[in-house]
């Protein structure tokens, strides 16, 4: 809602925006009631709100400027308090904008700045378009055409970039040079913008049914003024009295102005006196259009003299004079602050700002640079410890592996050492028992010898020879057993363990099984027949639990 405010109040900015200005109210010339209206006003300061109280002062601004004045201040105050910077930037260019007009330049100045500070601090785009248009008019009323083309170029660069703002006020810039080129002689350059003015009215969609021309056509006559085509001046001016008569009665100021001169020209010194008259009224009526009062004046007393109007004549002459010293002379001290300090004044705050901005630029480039070198810092050490853990993991698995290498090489080394020994062991127990087995077959023979002399030789004798025979088997198994258990330490254990109703001719068959000895090696070593091995190996199966499908070599094999 704000922003719609400020797009329809400012639009009306400056009176030369010549195609959307309002009707102008009646001007009530009764005193008593204009003090009426003025304590209205203040009794409803402290009940309306202030975008009411910018209203108000737009409405007034040229019919009570002093009242209207109080209204933007206190706007201004007002939003200040409620902090609502669009409606404080508003009423500070409208008052500023009121005090150009009246004449108040240094105010208006002032008042123009601040307004820019704020709109810059919130990117206020469309308050700085008509800030740069205000500041572009001042400039031009000191004849300082260089920057006030400036800032109305600004505000055109502010316009083209950003296609949201409304299109009409890049008319009211085009108007404005327009203007200031006719000022300065530059005639071709204001058809120019008086040109593009017409086309963009066609451009816009909302101005496009709009054939009121009044202000550009009223350029137009005054360029025809300068160029001394009177008559065509005339021509182009006189159709349009009507309208700024009734619609904008503020612009009569320059309109008959321009008119006054057109017949001073033509030596029609009662028209140009009627025409300066009504000039001089219209300003000082609405206090408009200050910066021409001087002038106007000037131009008046001239045609008084030439009206025989001596006394009148030397009356406005002074007043043209003082004027003239209060708006523009460098004796007045408002005005030399105005064109001498002031312009100092803000070169020298821009100046500042720029080195605190160059200043900041280069803190915040220090502070990159920092950053960046802390980041590089950062990002080299953790790289660094990435490649320390990378490197320190790869040693120690590096380690691990080689250890375990080593170790399963070292238990490698030991089991084939082990199996080595085993087979050894294993070879020396086999050649043993082939001996006992050899010796058994020997002492068998030689027992079967005797036992066939024994009719004859001594029988005694006979049997101490068997007897003895008997026990050197007995100390040749024992010889075997020990050598058996040396090779297989826990097999006798284990087997006592697990199976403890097995008798020492169970174990010696379970050893003999244990290395691979079939029945009939199991007959000679122990001296039986190969039927009683199989005998002793089926009843070594039921003590041992084993049924039919079940191997009884695989199983001694497993045990120990």
């Amino acid at each position: 809602m704000t922003r719609q405010i400020l797009i329809l109040s400012l639009g009306f900015f400056f009176t030369l925006n010549f195609v959307f200005s309002a009707n102008t109210p009646q001007i009530n010339k009764n005193l008593s009631e204009k003090s009426e209206k003025t304590k209205k006003i203040k009794d409803k300061k402290t009940t309306i709100s202030t975008q009411d109280l910018y209203k108000d002062a737009e409405a007034l601004k040229f019919i009570f400027p002093d009242s209207a004045i109080s209204l933007y201040q206190y706007s201004i105050s007002e939003s200040i308090k409620s902090k609502d910077s669009l409606q404080w930037i508003t009423s500070l260019t409208g008052l500023s904008y009121l005090y150009a007009h009246n004449g108040e330049f240094g105010n208006a100045y002032d008042g123009y700045w601040d307004a820019l500070g704020i709109a810059e601090e919130f990117n206020d785009d469309l308050s700085r378009v008509h800030i740069y248009n205000g500041l572009g008019w001042l400039y031009s009323f000191y004849e300082r055409t260089e920057l006030s083309y400036d800032y109305f170029n600004k505000a055109i660069n502010i316009l083209d970039i950003n296609k949201e703002l409304p299109r009409y006020i890049l008319i009211d810039n085009y108007f404005a040079i327009a203007t200031t080129a006719r000022k300065e002689g530059e005639y071709d350059m204001a058809r120019t913008y008086l040109d593009s003015c017409r086309l963009l009215k066609k451009q816009i969609p909302e101005l496009r049914d709009d054939d009121n021309h009044a202000f550009i056509n009223a350029e137009y006559g005054y360029i025809l003024y300068e160029e001394e085509e009177y008559d065509e001046a005339l021509k182009a001016l006189l159709p349009l009295n009507d309208f700024f008569i009734n619609k904008q009665h503020s612009y009569l100021v320059i309109y008959h102005y321009f008119l006054g001169n057109i017949y001073k020209k033509l030596n029609n010194y009662k028209k140009s006196e009627k025409y300066y008259e009504s000039a001089i009224f219209a300003g000082v009526k609405h206090k408009s259009h200050s910066d021409r009062l001087p002038n106007i004046y000037e131009a008046y007393a001239f045609v008084l003299k030439k009206n025989n109007k001596l006394n009148e004549a030397y009356r406005n002459l002074k007043i043209s004079k003082d004027l003239n010293e209060k708006q523009y002379g460098s004796r007045q001290i408002s005005n030399k602050k105005f064109l001498e300090i002031k312009d100092q004044f803000r070169k020298k705050q821009q100046q500042q700002k720029e080195q605190l901005q160059r200043q900041e630029l280069e803190r915040l480039k220090q502070e990159s640079k920092i950053n960046y070198l802390r980041n590089i810092i950062f990002y080299v050490t953790i790289g660094g410890l990435v490649l320390v853990v990378f490197f320190v993991y790869r040693n120690l698995r590096n380690k691990f592996k080689a250890k375990q290498m080593i170790f399963l090489e070292t238990q490698r080394l030991e089991e084939e050492k082990i199996q080595e020994v085993l087979e050894i062991k294993n070879k020396e127990l086999t050649s043993s028992v082939l001996q006992i087995i050899q010796h058994e077959e020997t002492l068998a023979e030689i027992k079967k010898e005797l036992m066939e002399q024994k009719k004859k030789p001594d029988a005694n004798q006979l049997g101490k020879l068997a007897k003895k025979i008997n026990l050197n088997t007995n100390n040749n198994w024992k010889e075997f057993e020990a050598r058996f258990v040396e090779v297989n330490k826990n097999f006798y254990q284990e087997l006592n363990e697990r199976f403890p109703n097995l008798t020492q001719g169970d174990q010696k068959i379970c050893a003999l099984i244990k290395l691979n000895f079939d029945s009939k090696g199991m007959s000679k070593l122990l001296g039986i027949s190969t039927e009683s091995v199989h005998t002793t190996r089926y009843r070594l199966r039921k003590k041992l639990g084993l049924s039919r499908q079940d191997n009884l070599e695989e199983f001694i094999c497993l045990i120990g």
